[in-house]
């Protein structure tokens, strides 16, 4: 599957499951599910990197749900030969309360140079996730099983998020790629109240011997009136 066919797919799959999910279809559950669609763009190593997401993520129960995820980022160097996209494409599963949860997941990864001449590399991931929530603090883990690493979706990270308020957070995390080096990774996001919390913006630093990155993204959601903070520890 490239890329382009998967983002065809996977958003169709996404679509569909959303719909069955709120009219009744899949399951009788108080929560609605969040769907989001994210762009974003910058420089990864002064080489511009374009990303587009998809994410819905399901409630199952109180203590159970699940999240359907397409990352892709294009990155484009100026040469057909280095230049090259990456998708990945995977199924979450989390136990959650009150008090943070834990993750698993399994997908596809998949990088097609823009070169038709060249070969695609395509692998299985896994990955674990654990989160604890402190009041206004949120201690993040996790770890994901690539060998080639791009922008944020393959990296595990270890580190700290600390809410402003509930519209705003700040976080500080300490990346490591498969190659072993280790980077540092500064965000913050805002969801303005303004048009009923339906977007956010973020912003993106990652400092590294091979991964410096500067970016900034935008996100979309088919909701309305959740805060960020509530967002972020419900359903991502």
């Amino acid at each position: 599957m490239t890329v382009f066919p998967c983002v065809y797919i996977s958003f169709s799959a996404v679509m569909t499951t959303a719909l069955m999910t709120v009219s009744g279809s899949l399951y009788a559950v108080e929560e609605n599910p969040n769907f989001a669609v994210g762009l974003g763009y910058g420089l990864l190593n002064e080489k511009s990197l374009m990303n587009l997401d998809f994410k819905i993520n399901i409630p199952i129960n109180q203590y159970l749900s699940t999240q359907i995820l397409l990352n892709s980022n294009y990155l484009v160097t100026g040469s057909a030969i280095s230049s090259f996209a990456q998708s990945e494409f995977s199924s979450n599963w989390f136990v959650r309360n009150e008090f943070g949860r834990l993750g698993f997941g399994l997908g596809i990864s998949e990088i097609e140079p823009m070169d038709e001449s060249l070969d695609s590399d395509r692998e299985v991931t896994a990955q674990l996730m654990g989160e604890m929530f402190l009041d206004s603090f949120t201690l993040t883990t996790n770890y994901i099983s690539n060998e080639s690493t791009l922008s944020n979706i393959t990296s595990s990270r270890v580190g700290v998020s600390y809410y402003l308020d509930n519209d705003q957070r700040i976080s500080l995390y300490q990346e490591k790629y498969n190659d072993q080096e280790v980077g540092w990774r500064l965000e913050t996001y805002f969801q303005p109240k303004k048009y009923d919390q339906m977007g956010s913006v973020g912003v993106i630093a990652r400092s590294s011997d091979d991964y410096d990155y500067l970016g900034v993204i935008v996100q979309y959601y088919f909701d309305y009136a959740v805060s960020l903070k509530r967002r972020e520890r419900e359903y991502n």
